[in-house]
C-alpha cells in the first residue's frame, strides 16, 4: 500500500503542469493584413487569443480575416477609419470617424467592435465623452514598428533575428500578470517577433487572452469612455 501511495504521489507531481505565470493580452494595431492570419494561427496553436484594433478603411479588403477573428474567438476593436489623430478632430468629425469605422467592422466581420484604441494612444476628454465603448491603451510597448522594413530596409537575416530576440527578451524581462502588450500586425518583422513571443509566452506558462477576457478574469466590467492601461492587481 505504501508503495502504491508513493507511486500515486509521484504521478501527481510529474503529471501536474507548472503553475501559470498569469494572463496577458496581446494586441495588434493598424491591420488587418496578410500578416494577421499567421499571428492568429500561432495564437490558436497554443489555445491563445488576441485583440486586433483594425482600421475601418482596411476592412473591405480583408473580410475573411475579420470573420475568422470572430469565428476563432479573437476580439476586434476600432482604431479609427484611417489612423487620424482623433484628438485633433472636432466633435462632428470625431463622431463620423467612430461611426464609419464601427459600420465597416460590423459589415465585414458580422460583429460591431467592442473596444477602441485611438491612434498614437492620443486621448482627450472629448474622445472619452463620445466613445461608446471602452478605450484601451497599453502597459507594454514593443516598439516593433521601429524595426519594420520601411525603416530598416538593408538588414540581413542575422540582424533581423537579433532584433527579434531583443524585442522578445525586453518584453519578457518585466512582464507582469495583467499586462496589455502593443504590437502592429502590418509588418513582416512583427510577424516574426509575434510568433517568437507567443512561443516564449506559452513556454513560460503565460495565458494569452483577449482584452475583455483579461479584465473579466479579475471581475472588472469595462465601461464606455473609460481608459484602461492594464489589468494588473498590484
Amino acid at each position: 500500500m505504501k508503495k502504491l501511495a508513493l507511486i500515486l504521489v509521484l504521478l501527481l507531481v510529474f503529471a501536474t503542469p507548472a503553475a501559470a505565470q498569469g494572463s496577458v493580452a496581446l494586441t495588434f494595431d493598424d491591420g488587418p493584413s496578410k500578416v494577421t492570419t499567421q499571428i492568429m494561427a500561432a495564437l490558436e496553436d497554443v489555445d491563445g487569443r488576441g485583440t486586433f484594433f483594425v482600421l475601418g478603411n482596411r476592412c473591405a479588403d480583408y473580410p475573411k480575416i475579420l470573420r475568422r477573428m470572430v469565428r476563432r474567438g479573437h476580439e476586434i476593436g476600432g482604431h479609427s477609419w484611417g489612423h487620424a489623430r482623433l484628438t485633433g478632430l472636432g466633435s462632428a468629425a470625431l463622431a463620423q470617424d467612430i461611426a464609419r469605422t464601427t459600420q465597416a467592422i460590423e459589415q465585414h466581420s458580422g460583429h460591431a467592435p467592442t473596444l477602441l484604441r485611438p491612434p498614437f494612444g492620443a486621448i482627450n476628454q472629448q474622445l472619452r465623452n463620445q466613445a461608446d465603448v471602452p478605450i484601451i491603451h497599453w502597459s507594454v510597448d514593443t516598439h516593433d514598428w521601429q524595426f519594420c522594413d520601411q525603416l530598416c530596409p538593408r538588414r540581413d537575416a542575422s540582424q533581423c533575428a537579433r532584433e527579434v530576440d531583443k524585442l522578445v527578451n525586453d518584453v519578457l524581462e518585466n512582464l507582469q500578470d495583467g499586462d496589455i502588450i502593443l504590437m502592429h500586425d502590418i509588418f513582416d518583422f512583427t510577424q516574426q517577433a509575434a510568433l517568437r513571443l507567443i512561443e516564449k509566452l506559452h513556454e513560460g506558462g503565460w495565458q494569452m487572452v483577449t482584452v475583455s477576457e483579461l479584465f473579466a478574469q479579475r471581475g472588472i466590467t469595462l465601461q464606455p469612455g473609460e481608459v484602461y492601461y492594464h489589468a494588473r492587481t498590484v
